[in-house]
């Protein structure tokens, strides 16, 4: 049913008053009455109609006055208001809209034109009517709007930045283009102590982008607590991101691990145009180039997930930052780029970080960023992966919440094997047998450098000086995920065993495979003279360094290591 249109009609001269409403009456309108100017002002105050017909002259109050208390009480409400006067002349016609009518009707009144007028306001009112209604929705939605997208952000933000917090040498800074950035740089700490590092850049802007990310973030967090490998970690990823990403979106990275103990920074990178190592001089020392397409876009089958990695031998930054900084222009259009970190880094300032974030937004010279911007820097400092230093800290290991005597044995097959994941499973065995702070951090690293040697050495024949060669690491680590993926048969056994002796508690720790040994006897020798400046190798000299003895038996295809607790 049609809403009903009402007209005030405000007249003095009774026969006049009584024929509009009559007109109106027979448009299908309501009419309600006011003989002066008064009377108009006392009905609105009542009750707003849709329309006034005013007389500009009128006993007590005349229009103009009756107009100027109508429009107060009316507020932000459009009421049409058609003035009426006999005066006819142009000048009369303008007054009237200065003082706040929207149309003039000259008198004697023209019957055909009154109703004319009537309708064309009434079509503009129920068209303001409809407008006032879409305001209203509209500005309900922003608010509900607006408290949805606060409390998304709050949890993004809780779940992005759950961890990772206040980690030594690492800095970080995003400045996102919209409320929700499209961006995530998480860090987080692995069981062996080793610093991991994600930087994702999801394709588009706000929540949409940030979503997209979210996966990823989770797995990242996961894994990096359980101490994964960064390549299986990037797999992982991949998977769920082309099972759950519509066509068309996906998400860059770059995931990196820091060992600190041994010195050396691991890169796998899918579409982050800036991760370098750059010295205390703002020079250029290493740059793991993207690679790889983006997680996300390729099958489980077809993802490339093999990594790179560089030994540091003087101190400088790592920096990662996406392409939001990169190519941040001014107003020339020119593009901050790598290059622009690099001058920022040799400048010097505050930080590095800092430096960067300066150099930056002086270039974009006030202007507002149009992609998501995110940077990270970690400090990295020559010397800290001297196994002889981390031996003289080796000490004041808390021994509560152990096991008594106990004795593990974990056989893995070549199916096992071939998944790369035996790792994160000792991970749980040593938190079930109960190492806690740094006993844990350092029987895992003994227990995971001796199998990782078992599988690459011993069962896959792999040789460690090819690392030393250009391109060395990408090449061992392809014939490495080639080898795992042909095995068929082989094996590697791992016992752990908790035994006393006069001074005191001890873990041994076994470590026997399928393969065909090697020189053990001029590794051991090597050792004692304290290996020099090979790139391989240094995980054995830590772990000698660890254990209160090491030791090869037969061909090499058997190592026992004692731990003193």
């Amino acid at each position: 049913m049609d809403r009903t249109f009402t007209v005030l009609v405000a007249e003095d001269v009774e026969p006049t008053r009584l024929l509009m409403g009559l007109v109106i009456e027979e448009m299908g309108h309501q009419v309600w009455y006011a003989e002066n100017g008064l009377q108009a002002v006392e009905q609105c105050r009542r009750e707003l109609p849709d329309m006034v017909l005013m007389d500009m002259m009128m006993p007590v109050m005349d229009g103009h006055e009756a107009t100027r208390q109508i429009r107060q009480l009316c507020g932000d409400h459009w009421l049409p208001i058609i003035f009426l006067s006999a005066r006819s002349d142009e000048e009369a016609h303008i007054s009237s809209l200065d003082v706040g009518a929207d149309d003039y009707l000259a008198k004697p009144i023209n019957l055909t034109m009154l109703g004319a007028k009537i309708r064309v306001m009434q079509r503009i009112s129920e068209m303001q009517r409809r407008i006032s209604r879409d305001s209203e929705q509209l500005l309900n939605y922003f608010h509900i709007n607006e408290r949805e997208q606060l409390f998304a952000k709050h949890v993004l933000d809780g779940i992005v930045g759950s961890e990772g917090q206040d980690l030594p040498d690492v800095s970080g800074w995003q400045q996102s283009a919209e409320q929700f950035s499209g961006d995530v740089l998480a860090c987080a700490q692995s069981p062996t102590g080793q610093l991991c590092v994600m930087l994702a850049d999801s394709t588009g802007h706000g929540l949409s982008a940030a979503l997209a990310c979210l996966p990823a973030v989770d797995i990242f967090y996961a894994m990096a607590r359980r101490g994964f490998p960064l390549t299986s970690m990037a797999r992982e990823i991949n998977a769920k991101l082309n099972r759950l990403l519509p066509v068309g979106r996906f998400v860059a990275a770059a995931l990196i691990t820091v060992d600190w103990e041994l010195g050396c920074v691991e890169v796998w990178n899918g579409g982050i145009p800036c991760v370098m190592f750059v010295d205390e001089e703002g020079g250029l020392v290493k740059e793991w180039r993207s690679q790889y397409p983006p997680l996300g876009i390729l099958g489980v089958d077809e993802f490339c997930w093999s990594s790179e990695s560089y030994f540091w031998e003087r101190d400088g930054q790592l920096v990662v930052c996406s392409d939001g900084l990169t190519e941040a222009e001014n107003g020339r259009g020119e593009q901050f780029g790598a290059s622009g970190v690099l001058r920022a880094l040799a400048d010097g300032g505050v930080s590095p970080l800092e430096s960067i974030r300066q150099a930056v937004l002086a270039h974009m010279g006030g202007a507002s960023n149009r992609d998501d911007i995110s940077l990270g820097v970690v400090h990295l400092e020559a010397g800290s992966g001297d196994a002889r230093e981390l031996a003289a800290e080796h000490q004041g290991r808390d021994d509560g919440g152990q096991l008594g005597g106990w004795q593990v044995r974990l056989h893995f097959g070549a199916e096992e094997l071939g998944r790369d994941q035996a790792i994160p499973l000792l991970i749980g065995w040593l938190n079930q047998l109960g190492f806690r702070g740094r006993q844990f951090k350092e029987v895992l690293l003994i227990v995971s450098e001796l199998f990782n040697n078992a599988l690459d050495h011993g069962v896959l024949g792999l040789d460690s000086s090819l690392k030393d060669q250009q391109d060395g690491y990408e090449r061992y680590f392809t014939l490495r995920r080639e080898g795992l993926a042909m095995l068929s048969q082989a094996w590697v056994e791992l016992t752990l065993e908790r035994c006393r002796d006069e001074a005191g508690e001890a873990v041994r720790i076994r470590v026997r495979d399928s393969g065909c040994g090697f020189d053990h006897p001029s590794l051991m020798e090597r050792l004692k003279q304290q290996m020099g400046s090979h790139r391989h190798g240094r995980g054995v000299a830590l772990v000698h360094s660890l254990c209160e003895s090491l030791a090869y038996h037969g061909s090499g295809n058997e190592v026992e290591a004692r731990f003193r607790l």
